[in-house]
C-alpha cells in the first residue's frame, strides 16, 4: 500500500535554485527509505512537493529521519493524516495484532480507497497547474 505526505521548505517566489531542492535532489533524500512512486514539485506554490512511497514503511521513515539540507530544513506532514498503525508516532488506530471485524476491515479500504483517489487528484492537479504556467 503506497503512501503520500507533502514536502515544504522555504522558497522565494522568484528563485529558479527552488532554494536547493530540486527534483533530482529530493529524490535522492528521500529514496534512501524506499521506493518512490511520484514526486510533483508545484509550480504555483514554490517550496511545496508531494511525494508518493511504495510502502508505508518507507514512507514512516522518510517522515520519522528526513530532514533535508541543514541551512534549509524540510518540514513535512502527511497528505491524509498519520497512517494507522504508524511505528512509534501514537498507539491510536490499529495495532498490528488486533482483530478487525469484516466491516470494519471494509470500511478501512474504502477510508484507503478514497484517500488514494484524493492524491491522485491532488497530483494531477498540480501537474495541470504546472503545465499552465505561472500566473500572470
Amino acid at each position: 500500500m503506497s503512501l503520500s505526505f507533502q514536502l515544504k521548505w522555504k522558497c522565494k517566489k522568484d528563485d529558479e535554485s527552488k532554494s536547493g531542492y530540486s527534483k533530482d535532489v529530493l529524490l535522492r533524500l528521500l529514496q534512501k527509505y524506499g521506493e518512490v512512486l511520484n514526486l510533483v514539485l508545484s509550480s504555483k506554490k514554490p517550496g511545496t512537493a508531494v511525494v508518493e512511497f511504495a510502502t508505508v514503511k518507507a514512507a514512516e521513515l522518510a517522515v520519522q529521519n528526513e530532514v533535508g539540507l541543514v541551512d534549509n530544513p524540510l518540514k513535512i506532514s502527511w497528505l491524509e493524516g498519520q497512517p494507522q498503525g504508524a511505528v512509534g508516532r501514537s498507539h491510536s488506530g490499529l495495532s498490528k495484532g488486533s482483530v478487525l471485524s469484516e466491516r470494519d476491515y471494509e470500511s478501512l479500504v474504502m477510508m484507503r480507497m478514497r484517500q488514494a483517489a484524493e492524491r491522485q487528484q491532488l497530483i494531477a492537479r498540480m501537474q495541470q497547474e504546472d503545465q499552465e504556467g505561472p500566473p500572470t
